[in-house]
């Protein structure tokens, strides 16, 4: 399963999207990430599951910020 990794370098600073790891589960995903992307002193460092992902954009409908579509 693919994760996506998201970090932040201080506190306040914005999380950006840092890489991509693969792993049978979140646990190995949070380890593969933290040895993989250890390049900086991370304030905060995060994993999501590709599958979590919400898209916002393409042929999908969009709904208004009320819920209609």
């Amino acid at each position: 399963m693919r994760y996506e990794v998201f970090a932040q370098i201080k506190p306040g600073d914005e999380i950006n999207h840092v890489g991509r790891v693969e792993a049978d589960n979140s646990r190995l995903a949070k380890s593969y990430a933290r040895t993989t992307f250890n390049e900086e002193d991370w304030n905060y460092m995060a994993v999501v599951a590709e599958e979590n992902l919400l898209e916002v954009t393409g042929e999908h409908d969009i709904p208004t910020p009320e819920g209609e579509l």
